[in-house]
């Protein structure tokens, strides 16, 4: 029972209650054996459930008795037939969640209809002298039909938020015609009487066991029919359930929670007093609410972030393509309906028709408040389920706004134990129809029609994603990191390896896996083993043996681990780029449909190797100084400054040491600018064999050169010092045959000398000026007076 409809079946209890008050007692009671005939009719009639069918369930055949009544009997009999008919007929066909006002209710419509089918018998029959009494029932009937059918049909629109207009013409006013033709049995009823007992039951005996026979051998053809029409409602839901299921295919996840959008839609429709016919359509609806995302791309389906406003346009066809979808397949109306409207909003800003409140039929609301509950607390592919109550919350902040209230306040009554049902169901119940959806087992378990959508609707989709992130960074390690990532969720390997083309060998660019030392830096030859076969032919190769390239020299036993292969040539705009190879410790690892999607994005991923190429050499001109490959002074200020900050937070020291060569402006003038150019070569190459690992050397410009140290103290800097004087004045011996240039230097230390790279860069150049002056002085090449001045 819907909270909605309750003043209003008050109201129409309370006035049949006055109006049996003011007028029921006003007539005498007849006393006649038809009275109790027509009594004990209608309730037998009533009670073994025979009536004639309708829209709504069965319309009560003891109306004809009601009618017959009307020229025969006292209002008072007539009243008390009619509501014995009603009252026995609503116990009988009463629902286990309806209540007592229900029983009310319809007993009182029946109330009201009697009064005002006599007022219209005794009105027309006094208006028309001589009028007969038989020809006045045809009107009375009608206004019985009116008055009964029109409160129920208000009190359903109330109770489903539904336009009184479309429930009375799709439930009521069809079954005007039985009313119709009851009203000529009553009218038979009434002139029987005139003749004698033995002709009547002569003549209506045989017809009446006629019309029995007849009426059994219907009810028979139609519970075949029925039963029949069951069967292949049932055989078109399964495949409604198999299109569904390939229409959700494009998500594994999705498709085990089908089964939940459809018990939960079913469920609460139930709870708000939908009928059959609706529960059925919104079931069929459910299963199929968004087929049509056929029609639109996957990209923005799967699209795991914001839409654009051009995506969103594309998206918001679906409900309409959907639509009309089911409509070609002959299902009934209000499936398509529901489907048409399940993305309507309460406020009017839904989609496709903006239709606002009411408007929006009242499957289409339970579908969609259903549909956010089950979609928000179960995984997607672009986020994590939230907590079923969380998610309850979620959808109570839309009511008023997305969503109906009225159905949202009876979700959140109902939730908890629907959500119980359906998980029972999905342990309990055999794997067929929609439950097969409800699997959570890898995608093995399914039927191999789900399974081959599946895979290649994953396929399609993880090219994309691989293509996005190809695009995303002109940084190659980064890229390829990204796609090992990626590969290692849809296929089983150890080691990836990227060997790129240097003239007539393939060098090992990139290594990520367990395999690393025994792929580092490897060179293979382009004319030999299978990863050289793959390049010179440009065709991939599965399954090989690693083994059959050169390198169990480097670790035998770490290549005899290896037992399969699959290599990818990288063909670019430009010709052979590399090879993409995958390492696996299993025989057999690759399938041929992961060697397609390989190959599907091989050209992309050629693309991509050669502009981060480009780029790394663009990056290189950039931050190092050509002449020496050391970096320059751009990129000694950027290090430097990252340093510094390191430094800081963790309270560690850093020394600076910057020094120039003394003589080499007289090297270039007497020897030449091309041996000035390979002393400073020789210079950058002792600079880097003189440096740990994480030291940092760059050229300032000139003759001037920069060493960053980590952690040293005055002494190593010292010594440092000396040995590079020592290096600098050898190779000037070797190159220029005498002793024409060395080195002067000064140092600085964070954070004594300073904190900023200007402080440190000023205070040691201040010193190597010092030292550069006190060398000249030593060897007198100034005067004391300008030592002093220097000082």
């Amino acid at each position: 029972m819907n909270f909605s409809s309750r003043p209003f079946e008050w109201v129409v209890v309370g006035t049949a209650i006055v109006w049996l008050a003011v007028h029921a007692y006003l007539d005498s009671d007849s006393g006649t054996v038809l009275y109790l005939t027509y009594l004990f009719a209608t309730a037998a009639a009533s009670l073994a459930r025979f009536g004639l069918p309708s829209a709504t369930g069965t319309v009560p055949i003891g109306f004809i008795f009601v009618l017959a009544s009307l020229p025969e009997l006292p209002l008072k009999e007539t009243l008390a037939i009619g509501i014995t008919g009603a009252g026995i007929h609503a116990l009988v066909e009463r629902e286990p969640r309806s209540n007592w006002l229900t029983t009310m209710f319809q007993m009182s419509v029946w109330v009201l209809g009697i009064a005002a089918a006599d007022a219209a018998y005794r009105g027309i029959t006094k208006a028309v002298p001589g009028f007969a009494p038989t020809g006045a029932l045809p009107l009375a009937g009608i206004v019985l039909f009116i008055v009964t059918a029109f409160p129920q049909a208000a009190a359903k629109a109330l109770q489903e938020h539904e336009t009184l207009r479309r429930i009375w013409k799709n439930r009521f006013l069809w079954s005007l015609p039985y009313y119709m033709a009851g009203t000529a049995v009553a009218g038979l009823l009434t002139t029987l009487p005139k003749v004698s007992f033995w002709y009547s039951a002569v003549i209506l005996a045989p017809v009446a066991l006629l019309l029995f026979y007849a009426y059994r051998l219907q009810l028979e053809s139609l519970a075949r029919e029925r039963q029949h029409a069951e069967d292949l409602a049932a055989m078109q839901l399964h495949m409604v359930e198999a299109l569904a299921l390939a229409v959700e295919s494009k998500d594994v996840t999705p498709m085990s929670d089908l089964h939940r959008v459809v018990h939960f839609a079913a469920g609460l429709a139930e709870a708000l007093g939908l009928n059959d016919e609706q529960i059925r359509a919104l079931r069929i609806a459910a299963v199929l609410h968004d087929i049509g995302q056929v029609a639109v791309p996957d990209h923005i389906i799967m699209k795991p972030g914001r839409l654009t406003p051009d995506e969103y346009q594309r998206l918001k066809i679906h409900p309409e393509i959907g639509a009309q979808i089911i409509q070609q397949a002959g299902f009934p109306s209000l499936v398509s309906t529901i489907v048409r409207s399940h993305h309507e909003r309460w406020d009017g800003t839904g989609y496709p028709a903006g239709l606002k409140g009411a408007e929006i039929p009242i499957e289409a609301r339970v579908l969609a408040a259903v549909d956010m509950l089950v979609a928000l607390s179960t995984d997607r592919h672009y986020r994590k389920a939230i907590p079923l109550d969380e998610a309850m919350e979620h959808v109570a902040r839309e009511a008023g706004h997305g969503l109906d209230p009225v159905v949202v306040s009876r979700l959140r009554q109902v939730y908890r134990d629907l959500d119980r049902q359906a998980t029972a169901m999905r342990v309990l119940a055999p794997p067929q129809g929609a439950e097969l959806a409800s699997q959570s087992a890898p995608s093995g378990n399914l039927p191999p029609f789900l399974r081959a959508i599946a895979e290649a609707r994953r396929e399609e989709q993880m090219v994309l994603e691989f293509t996005q992130i190809l695009g995303s960074s002109l940084d190659l390690d980064e890229t390829l990191n990204e796609l090992s990532r990626r590969l290692h969720s849809s296929m089983d390997f150890d080691t990836m390896v990227l060997f790129l083309r240097q003239g007539d060998r393939l060098e090992a660019n990139f290594v990520e896996g367990q395999h690393f030392t025994l792929f580092h830096n490897l060179s293979l030859q382009m004319s030999s083993g299978v990863t050289g076969h793959v390049a010179t032919t440009l065709r991939p190769m599965i399954n090989v043996s690693p083994t059959a390239d050169p390198i169990a020299h480097r670790n035998p036993v770490a290549a005899e681990a290896l037992k399969s292969a699959m290599i990818i040539p990288l063909d670019g705009p430009n010709g052979l780029v590399g090879t993409l190879n995958l390492y696996s410790c299993r025989h057999l690892a690759f399938r041929h449909s992961q060697l397609s999607l390989l190959m599907s994005i091989a050209s992309k991923l050629a693309v991509t190797v050669e502009n981060s190429a480009k780029f790394q050499q663009a990056e290189t001109r950039a931050s190092v100084d050509f002449l020496t490959g050391l970096p320059n002074a751009g990129a000694l200020f950027l290090h430097l400054q990252n340093e510094l900050a390191r430094c800081a937070r963790t309270e560690t020291s850093l020394g600076l040491l910057v020094f120039d060569l003394d003589g080499f402006k007289n090297v270039n003038d007497q020897y030449g600018h091309l041996t000035g150019n390979r002393l400073l070569q020789l210079v950058a190459q002792g600079l880097r064999e003189n440096c740990r690992e994480y030291d940092f050397v760059a050229r300032m410009g000139g003759d001037e050169f920069v060493m960053v140290l980590p952690g040293v103290t005055h002494d190593a800097v010292g010594l440092r010092l000396q040995r590079l004087r020592s290096y600098v004045e050898r190779i000037g011996i070797e190159l220029c045959g005498a002793n024409c240039v060395s080195v002067s230097g000064g140092a600085a230390f964070f954070p004594q000398d300073g904190r900023t790279a200007e402080e440190l860069l000023a205070r040691a150049d201040k010193r190597m000026y010092g030292e550069k002056h006190d060398r000249k002085h030593a060897r007198g090449d100034i005067p004391p007076a300008a030592r002093e001045a220097t000082a």
